[in-house]
């Protein structure tokens, strides 16, 4: 198989914009009730991250009204539409893998439907880096496998666009989580269509 990151990278800056009118079609309500229930417990003006940003639309664009905001993406594409949708907002375009950030600097971490982009090999480590960055008592929101699958679809979105996922199940995640030293705030399953993930909000609390 090709590298799994080029072929998330290639993928998201293949369809640019066209990823954007594809979530528009499907529930982009959702989001806004999950990152309100971040907010609700953040202190004012706190530092937040979120691995996986896309275009900016809807996390960076909400969140940065009233936190100070840093969006991280693979895609140099979606990264510049970001930068373009969310001018008050920061971006960097990086493998969140691979990010070397200083200890205790987020209030919360967001990632949602983006660790599943990282081969699974890869996601232990970047659970405790997650748990590292982030201050005491705070929070990380994700969404991540229901069960465990690695894989590609060949025409994901629109025809020609390979995409690439590795994800365990929902038992291993928050047996990783705990084990990390988080606290299980909330778990739920996330429906769509035939199957669906799994909503994850838990805290540093050790």
């Amino acid at each position: 198989m090709e590298n799994p990151k080029h072929i998330v990278q290639q993928g998201y800056d293949r369809l640019g914009s066209r990823y954007r009118a594809h979530y528009e079609n499907t529930n982009p309500e959702r989001y806004i009730d999950w990152l309100t229930e971040l907010t609700q417990r953040l202190p004012s003006k706190a530092n937040v991250l979120e691995l996986g940003c896309a275009d900016g639309i809807p996390t960076a664009r909400f969140l940065s009204q009233d936190f100070e905001y840093l969006g991280i993406d693979i895609s140099p594409v979606q990264i510049e539409l970001a930068r373009i949708n969310v001018p008050s907002a920061h971006f960097e375009a990086a493998d969140m893998s691979t990010l070397s950030l200083p200890s205790s600097s987020f209030e919360g971490i967001i990632a949602l439907y983006s660790l599943i982009h990282v081969p699974l090999v890869e996601q232990v480590t970047l659970i405790n880096a997650i748990y590292q960055w982030l201050k005491p008592n705070g929070y990380f929101l994700c969404v991540v496998g229901a069960d465990e699958w690695t894989g590609t679809e060949a025409n994901w979105i629109e025809s020609g666009t390979l995409m690439y996922w590795s994800q365990a199940d929902a038992a291993k995640y928050q047996s990783w989580f705990i084990k990390t030293g988080f606290t299980i705030i909330d778990r739920r399953f996330v429906p769509e269509g035939t199957n669906g993930h799994t909503f994850f909000f838990v805290q540093k609390t050790a």
